[in-house]
């Protein structure tokens, strides 16, 4: 794999740090701190490290249970120091106790996550004192937005996995199984390819339950007939992958004919497939991601569908499977070269099904790069 530029992170953050007027940064949520130090293996939902920046030193704070390998991690630097002082916090704990072991009172404005609950921010704040404390609003995940060669080639293998994970369940999905049985075997493959695992709890949706953007897989026995929206992906050296497909499981009805797509299913996905392909037609760096959001949109709109695209057309992806960029009819700000997004324009009507397609592309200064490989038409599957 292609090292992180690990320098190149902090630069551009003590870049915001300086044009902010602070002399320090915190950051407490795991997904950052793993961001900023490039250490693998310290991913846990209980946040329980922190980074301290500072115009010339970078140190990082975690327990016993990641110091080996943080430690380890931190002598592999590129440069002939260190880049990364790891401290030992002993008995103390990472946010009741910072104050002491990084002395925060010798700071005059400190930038801290706008992210942390409020009770932790005011612990520190207090703490810190006479230094004021600042809440810094994605200054981390600005930075994130934008992938390195590194990130991308690491999504890339991901989306490689989705892909053929698809491939498999095409080959497997028929009428009488259940939308359990489809997640369960996604979880399996997708691990068997490679993965750390699935980048979020799959989505299979059958029938009715297509309606629900982000249904949860039942006990629902699929029947023919049915259009199904399968939306999943892997995780690979941290990085997650995203991809929907909707496609009609075929059959036979009670007097053995083959069972067709109905004229008003073969609209909705056209609709939407239309939808999405204006999107992807809209994306290059310097677009407005609203402006993205509504080349789709106004396809869906004009297809008489318009209420029934009920979410924005897509989002970052990266460490987290939700990150910056958005697309949206609320989105401000325009895309820029090397940001990571989802297009996923979707149609949901209650009580009857629904459709949604998704790819992964990387912005370009022209355009984008589709990294989804998998067949995007109305696949029957008998």
């Amino acid at each position: 794999m292609i090292h992180f530029d690990i320098d190149a992170r902090l630069a551009r953050l003590r870049s915001r740090m300086a044009a902010e007027g602070v002399d320090a940064f915190i950051a407490l949520k795991s997904v950052n701190t793993e961001y900023l130090t490039g250490f693998d293996y310290i991913r846990d939902n209980s946040d329980p490290h922190a980074v301290l920046i500072t115009a010339d030193t970078a140190r990082f704070m975690t327990d016993s249970r990641y110091l080996e390998v943080a430690q380890s991690q931190a002598a592999q630097s590129t440069v002939e120091d260190s880049l990364w002082q790891v401290d030992d916090i002993g008995s103390k704990v990472v946010t009741k106790d910072m104050h002491e072991l990084w002395d925060l009172k010798q700071f005059t404005k400190i930038g801290l996550e706008d992210s942390l609950s409020y009770r932790v921010f005011t612990l520190i704040e207090k703490s810190a004192g006479p230094a004021k404390v600042i809440p810094a609003k994605n200054w981390v995940e600005d930075i994130r937005s934008v992938k390195d060669a590194a990130e991308i080639e690491r999504i890339k293998s991901a989306q490689t996995i989705t892909d053929l994970t698809f491939t498999h369940l095409c080959g497997l999905i028929k009428a009488g199984m259940t939308e359990k049985e489809i997640a369960l075997e996604i979880e399996y493959r997708v691990r068997k390819l490679g993965a750390e695992g699935t980048s979020f709890s799959p989505i299979v949706a059958s029938g009715p339950n297509g309606s629900l953007p982000h249904a949860v897989p039942t006990d629902r026995i699929i029947e023919p007939g049915d259009l199904l929206t399968l939306d999943f992906g892997a995780s690979y050296g941290g990085y997650c992958s995203d991809m929907t497909r909707t496609i009609f499981v075929g059959g036979t009805d009670e007097a053995g004919e083959p069972v067709q797509p109905s004229a008003e299913q073969r609209k909705v996905f056209d609709a939407v497939l239309a939808a999405q392909q204006a999107s992807l037609a809209a994306i290059k760096a310097g677009a407005s991601a609203k402006e993205v959001d509504a080349a789709g949109r106004e396809i869906i709109v004009e297809a008489g569908y318009g209420d029934y695209f009920i979410h924005g057309t897509g989002h970052g992806v990266g460490l987290y499977i939700h990150e910056l960029p958005n697309s949206s009819p609320r989105s401000e700000g325009k895309l820029t070269a090397g940001e990571v997004m989802t297009v996923e324009p979707g149609i949901y009507l209650p009580g009857k099904f629904g459709v949604r397609i998704e790819d992964m592309v990387v912005v370009t200064d022209d355009g984008s790069l589709n990294i989804t490989e998998s067949p995007k038409d109305l696949m029957y599957r008998r």
